[in-house]
């Protein structure tokens, strides 16, 4: 019987990491912190997975999606004009940390791109510290963020708490309902690289005075809007997996 040989290993900054060499998914890193998720069975992890939930009279989407190979976490909007955010994260007990190496992992979609109201509906998705609103008031984060205003040019950003490195174009056209895989290799915090695809698309500096409290965070899932007059836009991301590992120390 012969053995096909899938799974392949690369060596980032001195620990072993396994992937598939077909579309650079990561399968294992040997680092002794890890997350995993792959969003199977009845229903979502509720023991780690909290949510942020603000509408009035809208329906949001925060459910395992039906029927989708594979599993699927979906985070949507309706068209109701009012403010709506739906948001996935630890329920904002960081426990990961940018100072101990941590490597953000995520493979994700959008079966209805955000839309355009009278404002715009955005999405951010990839490290954060805790939920707060609107977006640029969580202190720390390093995501990709996508707005309707911009369409499907996708961006990443950084913020340190002291200093905020916004709206970089990551040089990438999202496609409704194709999948991408998103990377934040926070290993070394003067160069954390942002990847799609295995594409390095953009590295920033957060090392200056990030601070061992800023750099604590929770892997962050974020579509929202505001409302204005006749706000009617919408938006739905569907998660396959994600995946975060880091150093003990």
């Amino acid at each position: 019987m012969g053995i096909v040989k899938a799974d392949w290993s690369r060596w980032a900054y001195g620990r072993q990491v396994f992937y598939d060499k077909s579309n650079g998914e990561t399968l294992k890193g040997m680092y002794p912190v890890q997350l995993y998720d792959d969003f199977t069975g009845e229903a979502y992890n509720t023991t780690f997975w909290g949510t942020t939930a603000v509408k009035t009279g809208g329906t949001l989407v925060s459910a395992l999606s039906d029927d989708v190979v594979n599993g699927a976490m979906a985070l949507g909007l309706d068209n109701t004009d009012e403010s709506q955010i739906i948001a996935m994260h630890f329920g904002d007990n960081l426990c990961l940390s940018m100072a101990q190496g941590l490597i953000f992992e995520a493979r994700l979609t959008f079966t209805t791109l955000p839309t355009t109201g009278t404002q715009t509906v955005q999405s951010v998705w990839g490290l954060a510290s805790s939920h707060a609103t609107p977006l640029d008031n969580v202190t720390t984060n390093a995501w990709f963020r996508l707005e309707s205003g911009a369409q499907t040019t996708l961006l990443w950003e950084t913020d340190n708490g002291d200093t905020d490195d916004d709206d970089n174009d990551a040089s990438t056209t999202l496609v409704a309902s194709t999948y991408n895989i998103y990377r934040i290799d926070c290993t070394d915090t003067s160069a954390v690289k942002f990847y799609v695809d295995e594409t390095l698309v953009g590295t920033s500096d957060m090392s200056t005075t990030l601070s061992s409290d800023e750099a604590k965070v929770q892997p962050y899932f974020n579509v929202s809007k505001i409302k204005s007059t006749n706000n009617t836009g919408t938006g739905t991301m569907l998660i396959d997996y994600v995946r975060c590992y880091q150093s003990r120390a």
